[in-house]
């Protein structure tokens, strides 16, 4: 009897082991389609003029804090403190003086916001790139391009039983390429960056360049 309850034990736990595992598969599946409905519409969201506040809820906590601390840089960093910034941030920022002194927001708030995600922002371009499947590894997703999908270039979080886009994490993907540039040629992130804005501007725009560097007057 004493070891016939020891059998029966061994098998009460490897059975409660099995249903723990299929569990667990069963969570891996639903986040799976959770997360490829939330891309689904995010990519929607920002193909049309979407409410800030409906982006906004598909951003995770630390990128809406990011995207308000880059926006009050863009109306205030001289061009010693841009030295002190990323890239991605430079470049955001003087892509925000440029829409300044050209007057072409077609918002009043959230403006960063928009510069990212409107219908015709950075993520918008990005996202007309052939993509690979969405991948899930417990609270973190991840999306690659087609042609390298095991390298991932957008990042989500599990948030509250929601995906939300993790943008600070994101942005340095997208841009780490663009990067390259300026340890190839020794440049500063900020000679990057203008280099990067006269690239996609140049046929529009006139005066890009270190004029850009410091605020012009909010």
């Amino acid at each position: 009897m004493f070891f016939a309850g020891c059998a029966g034990s061994s098998s009460s736990l490897s059975e409660s082991a099995a249903v723990k595992d299929a569990k667990a598969q069963n969570r891996e599946i639903d986040k799976q389609a959770a997360l490829e409905a939330m891309f689904q519409k995010f990519l929607a969201a920002i193909r049309v003029d979407t409410p800030a506040d409906t982006l906004l809820e598909m951003l995770t906590d630390p990128s809406e804090n990011w995207l308000d601390e880059l926006e009050r840089h863009a109306m205030s960093y001289t061009e010693a403190e841009l030295d002190t910034c990323q890239f991605y941030e430079i470049y955001s920022i003087l892509l925000y003086r440029l829409y300044e002194r050209e007057h072409l927001w077609e918002v009043s708030e959230d403006r960063m916001l928009w510069l990212y995600l409107s219908k015709a922002g950075m993520f918008q371009r990005f996202t007309s790139l052939k993509l690979g499947p969405m991948k899930v590894k417990n609270d973190r997703g991840s999306i690659g391009l087609a042609n390298s999908p095991e390298v991932p270039i957008m990042l989500f979080e599990w948030d509250d039983n929601d995906w939300k886009l993790d943008l600070v994490e994101t942005v340095p993907l997208i841009t780490k390429g663009v990067e390259a540039t300026a340890v190839k040629k020794n440049w500063t992130d900020k000679k990057l960056a203008l280099y990067w804005l006269d690239r996609e501007y140049h046929l529009q725009y006139s005066r890009l360049d270190e004029s850009l560097f410091n605020p012009i007057g909010f």
